[in-house]
Protein backbone atom coordinates (compact mmCIF):
# COMPACT_ATOMS: atom_id res chain seq x y z
CA UNK A 1 0.00 0.00 0.00
CA UNK A 2 2.64 2.15 1.03
CA UNK A 3 4.42 1.51 -2.54
CA UNK A 4 1.16 2.39 -4.20
CA UNK A 5 1.03 5.79 -2.57
CA UNK A 6 4.60 6.26 -3.27
CA UNK A 7 4.16 6.13 -6.83
CA UNK A 8 0.39 7.82 -6.89
CA UNK A 9 3.02 10.75 -5.21
CA UNK A 10 5.67 10.51 -7.89
CA UNK A 11 3.23 10.34 -10.46
CA UNK A 12 1.13 13.58 -9.50
CA UNK A 13 4.54 15.27 -9.25
CA UNK A 14 5.93 14.69 -12.53
CA UNK A 15 2.74 15.56 -14.51
CA UNK A 16 2.98 18.89 -12.40
CA UNK A 17 6.55 19.32 -13.78
CA UNK A 18 5.32 18.42 -17.30
CA UNK A 19 2.49 20.75 -17.11
CA UNK A 20 4.75 23.58 -15.80
CA UNK A 21 7.83 23.09 -18.36
CA UNK A 22 4.84 23.31 -20.62
CA UNK A 23 3.51 26.56 -19.54
CA UNK A 24 6.53 27.79 -19.16
CA UNK A 25 7.66 26.97 -22.56
CA UNK A 26 4.65 28.81 -23.94
CA UNK A 27 5.42 32.14 -21.61
CA UNK A 28 8.50 31.47 -22.96
CA UNK A 29 7.72 31.56 -26.86
CA UNK A 30 5.16 34.62 -26.32
CA UNK A 31 7.32 36.75 -24.96
CA UNK A 32 10.08 36.36 -27.62
CA UNK A 33 7.50 36.57 -30.41
CA UNK A 34 6.32 39.81 -28.89
CA UNK A 35 9.93 41.18 -28.84
CA UNK A 36 10.63 39.68 -32.62
CA UNK A 37 7.25 41.49 -33.55
CA UNK A 38 8.03 44.51 -32.49
CA UNK A 39 11.54 44.62 -34.46
CA UNK A 40 10.17 46.63 -37.77
CA UNK A 41 14.16 47.83 -38.64
CA UNK A 42 16.84 45.64 -39.64
CA UNK A 43 19.17 44.65 -42.47
CA UNK A 44 20.30 41.32 -43.71
CA UNK A 45 22.81 39.76 -46.16
CA UNK A 46 23.06 36.32 -46.97
CA UNK A 47 22.93 33.50 -50.11
CA UNK A 48 19.71 31.98 -51.61
CA UNK A 49 19.05 28.82 -53.79
CA UNK A 50 16.38 28.56 -55.61
CA UNK A 51 15.31 25.30 -57.16
CA UNK A 52 12.76 24.95 -59.60
CA UNK A 53 11.81 22.10 -61.75
CA UNK A 54 13.16 24.35 -64.51
CA UNK A 55 15.98 25.86 -63.32
CA UNK A 56 18.19 25.62 -59.98
CA UNK A 57 20.11 29.07 -59.01
CA UNK A 58 22.10 31.34 -56.11
CA UNK A 59 21.92 34.46 -55.80
CA UNK A 60 23.65 36.92 -52.92
CA UNK A 61 20.40 38.56 -51.11
CA UNK A 62 20.39 41.81 -48.98
CA UNK A 63 16.99 42.48 -47.58
CA UNK A 64 16.62 46.19 -45.59
CA UNK A 65 13.22 46.38 -43.65
CA UNK A 66 11.91 49.78 -42.88
CA UNK A 67 8.73 48.98 -40.59
CA UNK A 68 6.04 47.84 -43.64
CA UNK A 69 8.77 49.74 -46.19
CA UNK A 70 11.27 47.28 -47.87
CA UNK A 71 14.11 47.00 -50.23
CA UNK A 72 15.27 43.26 -51.42
CA UNK A 73 18.25 43.12 -53.76
CA UNK A 74 19.73 40.09 -55.69
CA UNK A 75 22.38 39.70 -57.39
CA UNK A 76 24.81 36.58 -59.00
CA UNK A 77 27.08 35.37 -57.20
CA UNK A 78 29.54 37.12 -59.04
CA UNK A 79 28.02 40.96 -58.24
CA UNK A 80 25.93 40.82 -61.81
CA UNK A 81 22.36 42.99 -60.38
CA UNK A 82 19.80 40.14 -60.82
CA UNK A 83 16.55 42.16 -59.56
CA UNK A 84 15.60 44.83 -56.77
CA UNK A 85 12.09 45.01 -55.54
CA UNK A 86 11.58 47.55 -53.14
CA UNK A 87 8.03 48.38 -51.53
CA UNK A 88 7.59 52.01 -50.45
CA UNK A 89 4.31 53.90 -49.11
CA UNK A 90 2.32 50.76 -50.37
CA UNK A 91 4.23 51.15 -54.20
CA UNK A 92 5.80 48.40 -55.13
CA UNK A 93 8.67 48.31 -57.62
CA UNK A 94 10.71 45.56 -59.34
CA UNK A 95 13.73 46.69 -61.10
CA UNK A 96 14.69 44.11 -63.65
CA UNK A 97 18.33 42.81 -64.82
CA UNK A 98 19.04 45.82 -67.02
CA UNK A 99 16.94 48.25 -64.74
CA UNK A 100 14.09 48.65 -66.36
CA UNK A 101 11.12 49.51 -63.67
CA UNK A 102 8.02 47.15 -63.32
CA UNK A 103 5.30 48.28 -60.69
CA UNK A 104 2.31 46.31 -59.26
CA UNK A 105 0.53 45.32 -55.83
CA UNK A 106 1.04 41.89 -56.06
CA UNK A 107 5.17 41.58 -55.45
CA UNK A 108 5.47 37.28 -55.48
CA UNK A 109 3.06 37.97 -59.25
CA UNK A 110 5.65 40.57 -60.51
CA UNK A 111 8.83 38.63 -59.49
CA UNK A 112 7.12 35.05 -61.11
CA UNK A 113 6.05 36.72 -64.33
CA UNK A 114 9.77 38.41 -64.62
CA UNK A 115 11.75 35.49 -63.32
CA UNK A 116 9.49 32.28 -63.00
CA UNK A 117 10.81 32.24 -59.38
CA UNK A 118 7.74 32.20 -56.64
CA UNK A 119 9.14 33.71 -53.99
CA UNK A 120 6.65 34.06 -51.04
CA UNK A 121 7.79 38.09 -50.03
CA UNK A 122 4.49 38.61 -47.95
CA UNK A 123 5.24 36.44 -45.33
CA UNK A 124 9.04 36.27 -45.88
CA UNK A 125 9.34 39.48 -43.44
CA UNK A 126 7.86 37.81 -40.45
CA UNK A 127 9.11 34.35 -41.35
CA UNK A 128 12.60 35.49 -41.38
CA UNK A 129 12.80 36.91 -38.31
CA UNK A 130 11.22 33.48 -36.97
CA UNK A 131 7.92 34.22 -36.53
CA UNK A 132 5.26 32.79 -37.96
CA UNK A 133 2.72 35.34 -38.49
CA UNK A 134 -0.94 33.85 -38.73
CA UNK A 135 0.72 30.54 -39.61
CA UNK A 136 0.50 27.14 -38.52
CA UNK A 137 4.08 26.58 -36.51
CA UNK A 138 5.98 24.01 -34.59
CA UNK A 139 8.60 25.02 -31.86
CA UNK A 140 11.72 23.71 -31.05
CA UNK A 141 12.70 22.29 -27.35
CA UNK A 142 14.78 25.92 -27.10
CA UNK A 143 11.39 27.32 -27.78
CA UNK A 144 12.83 29.13 -31.12
CA UNK A 145 10.56 28.32 -34.42
CA UNK A 146 10.93 24.84 -35.90
CA UNK A 147 8.34 25.19 -38.49
CA UNK A 148 5.98 27.00 -40.27
CA UNK A 149 2.98 25.97 -42.15
CA UNK A 150 1.30 28.48 -44.55
CA UNK A 151 -1.32 27.77 -47.43
CA UNK A 152 1.66 26.71 -49.97
CA UNK A 153 4.45 27.08 -48.16
CA UNK A 154 6.54 24.94 -45.36
CA UNK A 155 9.56 26.70 -43.96
CA UNK A 156 11.57 24.72 -41.99
CA UNK A 157 14.08 26.42 -39.83
CA UNK A 158 17.66 24.32 -39.52
CA UNK A 159 19.76 26.68 -37.73
CA UNK A 160 19.73 29.90 -35.05
CA UNK A 161 22.29 32.60 -33.65
CA UNK A 162 22.28 34.98 -31.07
CA UNK A 163 22.38 38.33 -32.44
CA UNK A 164 21.88 41.78 -30.30
CA UNK A 165 20.01 40.29 -27.57
CA UNK A 166 17.89 38.52 -30.22
CA UNK A 167 17.92 34.41 -31.62
CA UNK A 168 17.72 34.91 -35.00
CA UNK A 169 17.40 32.56 -37.93
CA UNK A 170 20.57 32.01 -40.07
CA UNK A 171 19.59 29.29 -42.09
CA UNK A 172 16.00 28.14 -43.36
CA UNK A 173 14.41 25.98 -45.88
CA UNK A 174 11.12 27.18 -47.51
CA UNK A 175 8.91 24.63 -50.00
CA UNK A 176 6.01 24.95 -52.17
CA UNK A 177 4.34 26.18 -55.59
CA UNK A 178 6.87 23.71 -57.27
CA UNK A 179 9.99 26.06 -55.40
CA UNK A 180 12.13 25.65 -52.95
CA UNK A 181 14.44 28.19 -51.92
CA UNK A 182 17.29 27.60 -48.93
CA UNK A 183 18.59 30.69 -47.40
CA UNK A 184 21.66 31.39 -44.91
CA UNK A 185 21.81 34.17 -43.78
CA UNK A 186 25.62 35.79 -43.22
CA UNK A 187 24.49 39.15 -41.01
CA UNK A 188 21.70 40.66 -39.14
CA UNK A 189 21.92 44.31 -38.55
CA UNK A 190 19.53 45.49 -36.31
CA UNK A 191 18.31 49.49 -35.36
CA UNK A 192 18.13 50.76 -32.38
Amino acid sequence: MLLRLFTFCALLLLAGCTTTESSRTQVDWQQERARLEQLSHWQLSGKMAIITPEQKGSARLNWQQDGEDYRLNLTSLIGTHLLELSRTKGEITLLDSDGNPHHSQDAEALIYQLTGWHIPVTGLPAWIKGIPGKAEFDLNPDHSLARVRDGQWQIVYDNYRDQAGYRLPHQLTMTGQNSRLKLQINQWSLAP
